[in-house]
Order: structure tokens, then C-alpha cells, then sequence
């Protein structure tokens, strides 16, 4: 019996087709087992990864605070005589916080001029109304001397 040819091609496209198969399965093979060598199990390549950029700071909730603190005593020593009676919006872009400045009256405490104002901070923990005392310095600077929630 003689070999048939057509068995024989068929054969020879088999054998390509499966070392064709062969050589783009083992590279993606040996590529996806390094995904998932970084560990000792599946769960372990399903874990958290903890590292972290120095791009990113990460604000405590007593400096978000500082923060707010410090653009609402800007706003307030920044505001001209005819600002003074109009309500004025603030918003931090640092912290995502904003609210409305009013009320704002100027007093003397003895030697230095003061200014007794309410303000609202919306923020991620809620709102809250405040009451503010801001103070110039003798350098012109004005101080932040309290910023507390009403009693009451």
C-alpha cells in the first residue's frame, strides 16, 4: 500500500498548526505566570498594594483643619471696608472645604483691631456653623485668635 499524498500534507499542516500553536501559547503562558509570581497563592496576588508616592500627601484631619483655618484668617484680614456687610463665599481647594463668611464686625481689644465674624464649613465630616475672631498683628498680619462652634 502506498502512502497517500494527501494524508501526508494533511499531516505535515497538523504538525505546523500545532507547533505554530505551541510557540504563541508558551510565551503567553510564561507571561502571565510572572503576573502572578509576585506570590506565594491566588489570594496573595489579590492583595493591596501599600506602596505609596511622595507625589501624594496625605493630610491628617488636624492640618486639613490648620488648613482651613488659615484661608478663612486670609479672607477675613483681606476684606476692605465695604466688604465688611456682604457675605463672602470661601472655598479651599486643598481640602475640598467651603462655606459662607458674615456677620463680620470690627471691634478693638485694647490696642489691636479685631474682627468677630461667623462662617459655615461644609466639609466631608459635615457642616457646622462657627464663630471667628481674627486680630491684626503689629506687622500688619492678622492672627486667627478663635474659630469655635457656637455655645449653646
Amino acid at each position: 500500500m502506498e502512502p497517500d499524498l494527501t494524508e501526508a500534507i494533511n499531516r505535515e499542516k497538523s504538525t505546523k498548526v500545532r507547533r505554530a500553536f505551541l510557540a504563541l501559547a508558551l510565551p503567553a503562558c510564561l507571561g502571565l505566570s510572572a503576573c502572578m509570581g509576585g506570590g506565594s497563592s491566588a489570594v496573595s496576588a489579590l492583595s493591596l498594594d501599600e506602596t505609596t508616592t511622595a507625589s501624594i500627601v496625605r493630610l491628617s484631619a488636624e492640618s486639613e483643619i490648620m488648613s482651613d483655618e488659615t484661608y478663612i484668617r486670609d479672607l477675613v484680614g483681606g476684606l476692605s471696608e465695604q466688604e465688611l456687610s456682604v457675605t463672602q463665599p470661601w472655598s479651599n481647594s486643598l481640602t475640598g472645604s467651603a462655606g459662607v463668611i458674615s456677620s463680620v464686625k470690627i471691634v478693638t481689644d485694647g490696642a489691636r483691631t479685631c474682627r468677630l465674624f461667623e462662617t459655615t464649613r461644609h466639609s466631608f465630616d459635615g457642616v457646622a456653623l462657627l464663630n471667628g475672631q481674627a486680630c491684626r498683628r503689629p506687622d500688619g498680619g492678622w492672627d486667627l485668635v478663635s474659630l469655635d462652634r457656637p455655645n449653646g
